[in-house]
Formats: C-alpha cells, structure tokens, sequence
C-alpha cells in the first residue's frame, strides 16, 4: 500500500509540474502576438487491481483554447481585406496621376489651347499667334498621353508586384508544409502547439494574399486551399506561378498548378489584378475616348478650311486607333510649317479666321457623355470619378477593417493570455504540488514504519 501511495504522490507532482510549466509558457508569452493559451487537460489513472483507489493523475493533452469557426471567419474575412486594400491602395495611385488640378492639368491645358485658337481667329496671319496653336495644341496632347502613360505604368507595376506576391505567398505554403511535416512525425508534447501557433500565423497571412482557406487533417496537419483546389497537401506545396496573359501581351495571370486564374483567388493577389484588368481600364478607356473625340472634331473642321496659301488645310492631329490617347500628337507637317494652320473659311486668306474661331468654338460643344458635357467638363467628370471610386473604395476598406478587427478582438478575448486568470491557475496548480509533495512526505513516513515494523 505504501509503494501505491508513493507511486499515486510521484505521478501527481509530475502532472501538476508540468502543469506549472503550461502556465509558465502562457504568462512567458503574454506580448507575442498571436499566441494561444494552453491548458493542461488531466486525467485519473485507473486501478491495477479491482477495489484499488486508483494510480493516481496524469497529463493526457495540453490544448490551445481557440474557437475554430471564429478563426475560420477570420480567414475569410481577412482575405476579402486583404483584396479590398489591394484596390485602394492601386485607386490611390491613379488619384497621384490626376493630382495637379491647380496648375497643368487636362481641362486647363485643353482651354489654353482653345485661347490659342481664338487669338489666332483674330489675328489669322500672325506667325506668333499660329505658333502659340502649335504648342498649346502639343501641349494638351502631350498632357493627354502622360495621364494615359502614367496609368499604364501602374498596370506594369502591378504586374511587376505581382511577382512578390506570389513569391511570398509560395514562401508561406512551402514554411505550412514545413510544419505539416513536423507536426505529422511529432509525438504527443514535442512542442506541437507552438508549432500550430506559428503555422496559424502564417496561413493568416496566406489568407490576406490569396485567401487561403484550411481543411484540418488527421494529427493535426492542415491543407491549404484556394478555392477548393489543394495549395499546400500534408507536405506538398502546389506553388502559384505567374503565366502569360494571351489577351494582354507583356502582363501576367496567375495559376495554381494548370489552372490559370483560379476561383476563389481573393486577398491583395486578387486586388492587385483586379486593380489591373477591371478598375484602370476604365480610366484608358476614357482617355482614349477624349483623345479620339478632341482629336476627330478638331480635324473635321480643321480640314473645312484653308491654310494661308489657300490649300486645303490637313488634318490637324493623329494618332493610333489601337491606343488614340497615347499616340495623340499635332501632325509633324504643321509643327515643320504652321502656315498650313486652316485658319480661314474664304478665298480671301490673309484677314480671315472665322475657320480658327469655328474650332474654338468647339470648347463650347457638348461632344461627350451622351452630349451633356463638354470636353473640359469631360475632364473634370474623370476627375471626379477617380475621387468616388477612390472614396467608395475607402468606405468599404473602413467597413472591412472594423468587421475584421471585432473578430480579431474577439479571437484575443478568447485565446489571448490573461495575466489574471494566468495567476489564479498559478495559485492552483502550486497548492495542488504543495499537496503532492505533503502526499509523498507522508508516504515515505509510512514506509519508513514499515521498514522499522520490520
């Protein structure tokens, strides 16, 4: 009897030892983020023989106290901020583009060349006046093209930055697999949980780059998904990899094994293109639009009059129909010679620019938006729809930062370490030793008797 009752004392100071070490672990860590706190789970060990009390305690596991539905709502969720982030920071590089609205701007340079017409409509055979069309003229195409060029140079920098994206993302899948592997072959107690912590860290911020999603597998290894196709299996990682755009010469789409663009892609890699493909083409396209439009008015009624010879005037500005804001450019023969400006409408060249003040007049036409506004209004309009898109895009970036955020809070309510309940367990688990080690004291005072019986 006195050996089980040394035997039930031994496994209780074991058991309530390591039991302090948990609590030790869990107040060591109470500043690194992203830990969960761990409690020992105990257990009685049952009697040998029939009728006998039993063989004392032991520690069976030593779980991480964590809900998992609200962690998978945080992945989720983290993915779809992660995409929402992507795309205003993209829509916050197209406001820089259109930034200058005091000065150099689309509207104000198309109005000085507007003036230049007038002046030239005044003063049909000045040299100076048809020199001031031919700048101002270049100038507003030139402002055109840079606002066309800039934002096609965004494209490419996604595209460029695309390539980290998926590195690091590649990078976090390969660290999951890592674990996986070692948390297959681990026995019970080798550090697992601090390795479960450290790959939920990391499949957290696989979720803000590609919204990963997580299916648990037997001893405690996670696969990683992407729209219900296997990113990381037990130890094998299936890296996304960046393949040709067939419709876009230059740029790039993104696979996961031999599916290109895979559904449910979301996080910052599925902003990023969105940003490229859906949110900037719409500003090109615009521009486009204005270029073609001030470029085709302009001609028309450019080539109705004469030039100061008398001639047929040319057509005033070219461009390339595949890309008319980015090629918009006054035609180099009249830059070479201004005299073929067609200022004027009659026979009678030297005193007449009633043609120029018909092109002028062209500031007051209503060529765009349906016929509701105007080409400087047009201008102003694009502005403005940068700025709203730019602004409903912070409003739900706002929105999803304080979702995510409330079930961040949430999640460090449930499993972040409490210096106070931390302290209560200490209290516990040491009077419970304290009583363990009495258990043995007097254990070996009987055995002790025995001896001496003996």
């Amino acid at each position: 009897m006195s050996l089980r009752l040394i035997n039930i004392a031994r496994t209780a100071l074991m058991s309530q030892r390591a039991a302090l070490e948990v609590i030790g672990h869990n107040t060591a860590n109470v500043e690194t983020e992203g830990y969960v706190r761990q409690r020992p789970v105990m257990a009685a060990i049952p009697g040998a023989v029939t009728g006998e009390a039993g063989g004392g305690v032991e520690l069976i596991d030593i779980q991480r106290l964590r809900d998992e539905f609200l962690t998978t709502q945080i992945r989720y969720e983290s993915g779809c901020l992660g995409e929402e982030r992507a795309a205003r920071a993209s829509l916050l590089q197209v406001e820089q583009v259109f930034s200058d609205l005091s000065s150099g701007g689309l509207a104000q340079r198309i109005e000085e060349m507007f003036d230049a017409w007038a002046d030239l409509g005044l003063d049909p055979t000045s040299a100076a006046c048809r020199a001031q069309v031919v700048e101002r003229s270049r100038l507003a195409a030139q402002t055109i093209a840079q606002r066309w060029q800039g934002i096609a140079d965004l494209r490419v920098e996604i595209d460029q930055r695309l390539r980290d994206l998926v590195g690091r993302a590649n990078a976090l899948a390969r660290e999951v697999a890592a674990i996986n592997g070692k948390i297959g072959a681990a026995p019970w107690g080798s550090g697992r949980n601090d390795m479960m912590t450290r790959r939920d860290a990391l499949i957290s911020e696989l979720s803000e780059l590609c919204g990963a999603e997580v299916i648990e597998q037997e001893n405690g290894v996670l696969d990683v998904l992407i729209g219900g196709r296997r990113y990381v299996e037990h130890a094998r990682v299936t890296e996304l990899q960046l393949v040709d755009d067939p419709a876009q010469p230059g740029l790039h789409l993104v696979a996961l094994g031999d599916e290109v663009s895979p559904a449910g892609l979301r996080g910052e890699i599925a902003g990023r293109l969105q940003a490229r493909d859906e949110l900037i083409p719409q500003y090109l396209q615009k521009l486009d639009t204005l270029a073609q439009t001030l470029a085709n008015e302009v001609n028309a009624r450019h080539t109705a009059g004469l030039d100061l010879n008398g001639a047929p005037a040319p057509d005033f500005f070219e461009y390339d129909a595949a890309r008319p804001a980015a090629s918009l450019q006054v035609r180099d023969e009249i830059v070479s010679d201004a005299s073929l400006i067609g200022a004027a409408q009659s026979t009678v060249v030297e005193g007449d620019g009633t043609n120029a003040l018909a092109i002028e007049d062209l500031r007051n036409s209503r060529l765009l938006s349906g016929g509701t506004a105007t080409l400087s209004q047009y201008c102003a309009e694009l502005i403005a729809w940068v700025g709203i898109d730019a602004e409903a895009a912070q409003t739900r970036l706002d929105s999803r930062e304080t979702l995510v955020e409330g079930l961040r809070q949430e999640h460090i309510n449930q499993a972040g370490v409490s210096l106070d309940e931390e302290a209560l367990e200490l209290i516990r688990y040491q009077q419970a030793y304290a009583a363990a080690a009495r258990l043995m004291s007097a254990a070996l005072e009987i055995m002790d008797l025995v001896v001496e019986l003996e």
